[in-house]
């Protein structure tokens, strides 16, 4: 939520602190599910659960709960629900079925690398894959809610079912159903929830969210939990409000109000929403969530969000447009220039991650205070033009480099290659010189001859560390 501010073009926005553990956040992953099922224990009912198809292979599941100090989440690894030894395995997509069981997708594939290899490799299998299913056999399954051939009546109900994906395709459902009928009697529905009931704002907001689905959003249902008790319904109506500015007039207004609200959630939904407003609607929004206290999580989207509305890049190099640096002439144009490449998709950006920390879990090593990085000059250059394989020692860490870095030498010039590595070495808290154009053009020429990647060895033996 806090990395959905309006961004500026080319330009990532900055996120807030990472709620997955640093030795067990994963790339690259695929699927990801939370639990909300009766078959399984009540105590990990909202568990995040995650796919990883590299390095890690299998699921990893998370604790998720409101944190009451702030507007985020509080997360702990609780464990590891699938782990294969297969290292063709390919967990890359699951679901909870209307029986309340889990299915987990497995592609299994021998390649999976998109740089290293090409799309056509005939190694690539198009045809196989395999299907679980994933039950708690102490536990009953779930009597799966009536979706299709059920009455609209028979749809409004299935929204107090605990099952998220229950209530997911029944709205699915009702969206392909009569718009004037199932308003008519989402009214009705409404009116006759019971006031007293826990789950009762819950309520509201389902048929909000069925309105809405039909795109024409019923205003006193959103007036009505704008103002609910419970800052978990107020803040998924500010969410409602951010899409609705076509269908209702004074958005701006409401949005201004919910920055001023008291929860710290509701504050951040309302000036992330609010940064999407143009001019002074939106400016507007964004001094009235700043009067009130900023958290870890809303500081830095709030700082991006109010240059952004102001036609500028927070934290940015009023000269470079980009990081800032006190390289200056041609090693600052060199830095610049690296800038964008290193944060090109499928580069640099993607193993390494935006802070040069990498994905330990993942196998992908940090570049930040690393002297594989700001040590030898020549080292890194032959790294970069023909990538390396195998096992490498990183800041006291063994990455068993399963997954080649993919090899740049023919794919950047010598210009790019000095600039990206310039960059790397001057970013991420790393302070080491610039390498030029001349030094890459000199060693390409000196290894020319070189077939296939480096190992750490080979090169630790030809350039020692200090």
């Amino acid at each position: 939520m806090p990395g959905t501010i309006k961004p500026r073009y080319g330009q990532a926005s900055p996120l807030p602190k990472n709620l997955i553990q640093e030795e067990h956040r994963v790339r690259p992953t695929s699927g990801l599910e939370f639990i909300s099922s009766r078959h399984f224990p009540d105590e990990v009912q909202g568990d995040l659960i995650i796919n990883n198809t590299i390095g890690f292979l299998g699921t990893k599941q998370h604790t998720m709960v409101d944190d009451p100090e702030s507007a985020g989440y509080n997360s702990q690894f609780r464990q590891d629900l699938v782990i294969s030894e297969d290292t063709n395995f390919r967990p890359v997509d699951m679901e909870f079925a209307p029986d309340g069981s889990l299915y987990l997708i497995d592609w299994h594939n021998v390649l999976v690398g998109h740089m290293q290899h090409n799309a056509r490799d005939p190694l690539r299998d198009h045809v196989h894959g395999r299907i679980y299913r994933i039950t708690y056999p102490s536990r009953p399954l779930v009597e799966p809610a009536k979706i299709v051939d059920a009455s609209i009546d028979e749809l409004l109900d299935n929204l107090k079912l605990p099952e998220y994906r229950s209530r997911y395709r029944t709205r699915r459902e009702l969206r392909s159903r009569d718009k004037a009928e199932v308003l008519a009697k989402l009214s009705d529905w409404v009116d006759s929830l019971n006031k007293n009931d826990v789950r009762y704002e819950h309520h509201v907001l389902e048929a909000l969210w069925v309105s809405w689905g039909l795109n024409q959003i019923d205003a006193d249902l959103l007036r009505q939990l704008l103002n609910a008790n419970d800052f978990r319904a107020r803040a998924a109506a500010v969410k409602v409000l951010r899409y609705s500015g076509h269908q209702i007039p004074d958005q701006a207004e409401l949005l201004v109000i919910a920055a001023q609200d008291d929860n710290p959630r509701v504050r951040l939904e309302a000036f992330v929403a609010g940064s999407w407003l143009e001019g002074e609607s939106g400016l507007t929004v964004l001094e009235a969530a700043g009067q009130k206290p900023l958290d870890e999580w809303m500081q830095l989207p709030y700082e991006a969000a109010l240059a952004h509305i102001n036609g500028h890049n927070v934290g940015q190099d009023p000269l470079t447009k980009g990081s800032k640096t006190d390289l200056e002439g041609k090693e600052r144009e060199l830095f610049v220039k690296g800038e964008e490449i290193y944060k090109r998709e499928g580069f640099c950006i993607t193993c390494h991650q935006p802070d040069g920390n990498g994905l330990s879990a993942s196998q992908f090593p940090p570049l930040a205070g690393v002297e594989w990085v700001t040590g030898n000059q020549e080292r890194l250059i032959k790294i970069t033009l023909k990538g390396i394989m195998g096992p490498i020692d990183v800041k006291g860490k063994t990455y068993p480099g399963q997954v080649p870095m993919t090899p740049f030498g023919g794919m950047l010039d010598d210009e790019e290659i000095a600039a990206v590595l310039t960059f790397v070495r001057n970013a991420f808290g790393n302070k080491a010189p610039a390498i030029l154009p001349e030094k890459v053009k000199e060693v390409r020429n000196n290894i020319k001859d070189k077939e296939g990647f480096y190992s750490a060895e080979e090169l630790l033996k030809e350039h020692p560390m200090n």
